[in-house]
């Protein structure tokens, strides 16, 4: 049995449930997560609701600062490093000063934020942040999106070591192996097409405690596409929409969705 991201639980749950859209051709994810602040004793995680399809992440907040006093902290979402010339297609304008198109709103209006730049030996690394104020003893709404960098292949490579890799790294389960090995015969005509989300997870354990309520959203573009991600509990909505709940969670992994299309290469 594949251990799954939620390592306090011992069931993995894939959901596989196909569209002529081809990926980027061998292209790897860029794993952005959620806001960062430095570990805290005061600044709580009552709710978080992540919203992940392959061009949208969302993630809404409320936090509350338990102390009796105000406090004024800098929080940062830190896009991750990119080089400025590569033969891959992230998906990123590598120009721009927001290369994900990050916007956040507190308590329903939109935040301002500062960007910095660095480049060194090649790579770009975009840190957003803000000056932010947990007011005493109250809650404080947070939200934020911006556009995956997503990672994928042309056509999906599943044998040997690569395969193992896939399926202890997404928790691909036996029958979806099975499919994949069915209908990814190029030769054939057809082709599964597989696009990878990462999202960083782990930085939800900086806040004091655990998270007291999670939610997490994935949303396939089409019915007829598939995903596989590692984790427990998960219920299907309607037949693109998958949602998990957990309560007083911490996360001890990231989180690695991958969005596999099939399609027909000769037509």
């Amino acid at each position: 049995m594949q251990q799954g991201i939620f390592p306090a639980l011992c069931l993995c749950t894939c959901f596989w449930l196909s569209a002529s859209v081809q990926a980027n051709d061998a292209v790897a994810a860029l794993g952005a997560g959620g806001i960062v602040l430095g570990t805290t004793d005061d600044i709580a995680m009552e709710q978080e609701d992540l919203f992940i399809s392959e061009e949208k992440i969302r993630v809404s907040y409320i936090f509350r600062n338990t102390s009796d006093h105000d406090i004024e902290a800098r929080v940062a979402f830190p896009v991750p490093e990119f080089p400025v010339e590569s033969d891959q297609d992230l998906g990123l304008d590598r120009e721009s000063q927001n290369p994900m198109d990050f916007s956040v709103t507190v308590n329903g209006k939109p935040k301002s934020f500062d960007t910095e730049i660095k480049k060194k030996d090649g790579n770009v690394k975009v840190t957003h942040h803000w000056l932010q104020t947990f007011p005493a003893g109250k809650t404080l709404s947070v939200k934020h999106e911006y556009r995956p960098a997503t990672g994928g292949e042309a056509q999906m490579y599943f044998r040997e070591e690569d395969r193992a890799a896939k399926i202890e790294k997404y928790c691909i389960e036996p029958g979806f192996a099975a499919w994949i090995d069915k209908i990814n015969l190029p030769e054939k005509g057809s082709v599964a097409s597989p696009r990878y989300v990462d999202y960083i997870l782990t930085t939800g354990a900086n806040w004091k405690g655990p998270i007291g309520k999670f939610r997490l959203t994935l949303q396939k573009e089409n019915p007829e596409d598939k995903l596989t991600f590692c984790g427990t509990g998960v219920k299907k909505v309607d037949a693109r929409t998958f949602v998990m709940e957990k309560t007083n969670f911490t996360p001890k992994q990231d989180l690695h969705v991958m969005f596999v299309h099939q399609y027909r290469i000769d037509q």
